[in-house]
């Protein structure tokens, strides 16, 4: 794990901000390519990901100060410090989600619609970007004596918190999984039934994931003693499953 990637002068390049550009461009890319021959534009694509990438750290950043409150209360100002650490890529999914309804609307365009061809690509650059949550030592897992268990580098929140305890490699895993949902979601995309499938399977899948490896998290941000993930992704399912039969029926979401 190498949270700094290299110096040059006074000028430190980070492995996470690498790779988290990484995985927006690589989501941006393959949004474009399954974009092809529909009313969404490469252009449009493009200017939507610009204003995505802003709101997203917004979200990103107000989602993990909300559940985490008491950390910045004596200082407020430290909120505003995201590069100090402390973003959920839960925040960022529901702002793009306000900015896309938003956005396409203005448009003239179905976000449903939309969000079907974005789907692959959101889920393609959050896998990318967990890799780099690994090289950066932060979402990690609990303490473990199996052979898979990792040692962090001095100067990352995981040797700050564990030293040099072996700890659950679950940024990993989840970017393993993450890559197993892109190949699911792209699977389904030319066979989806009705508009809004594939980023409801998206949700749906995602959430399960994310479930299951808050077991494994030790880092995870509490909402009265339960870990404010879990809370949120179930609802997310439950919130799918049931626009999903609203949407059989209706045929619009």
């Amino acid at each position: 794990m190498y949270p700094i990637l290299l110096t040059i002068g006074n000028f430190e390049i980070h492995s996470w901000g690498i790779l988290v550009m990484l995985g927006i461009l690589s989501g941006m890319w393959l949004t474009i390519r399954l974009a092809q021959g529909s009313e969404f534009s490469s252009s449009k694509i493009q200017e939507f990901v610009f204003y995505g990438v802003f709101f997203g750290f917004l979200g990103a950043r107000a989602w993990e100060v909300a559940f985490s409150w008491s950390e910045y209360s004596a200082e407020p100002i430290r909120a505003l410090l995201f590069w100090q650490g402390g973003l959920s890529i839960q925040g960022a999914v529901v702002a793009g989600i306000f900015l896309g309804w938003w956005y396409f609307k203005k448009e003239k365009l179905s976000f449903s619609r939309f969000a079907d061809i974005a789907a692959p690509g959101l889920m393609l650059g959050q896998a990318i970007g967990r890799i780099g949550c690994f090289f950066n030592g932060d979402a990690y897992g609990i303490p473990t004596d199996s052979w898979y268990g990792v040692i962090y580098q001095p100067g990352t929140p995981a040797f700050h918190a564990w030293g040099s305890m072996p700890l659950v490699p679950a940024e990993l895993m989840e970017a393993g999984l993450d890559f197993a949902i892109v190949y699911c979601l792209l699977r389904l995309y030319p066979r989806r039934k009705f508009d809004g499938q594939v980023v409801l399977t998206y949700f749906i899948l995602y959430s399960l994931v994310r479930f299951g490896l808050e077991f494994l998290r030790a880092d995870s941000l509490m909402f009265y003693g339960v870990k404010a993930a879990q809370i949120s992704t179930m609802v997310t399912v439950i919130a799918a499953l049931i626009l999903w039969g609203i949407r059989r029926k209706t045929k619009q979401i």
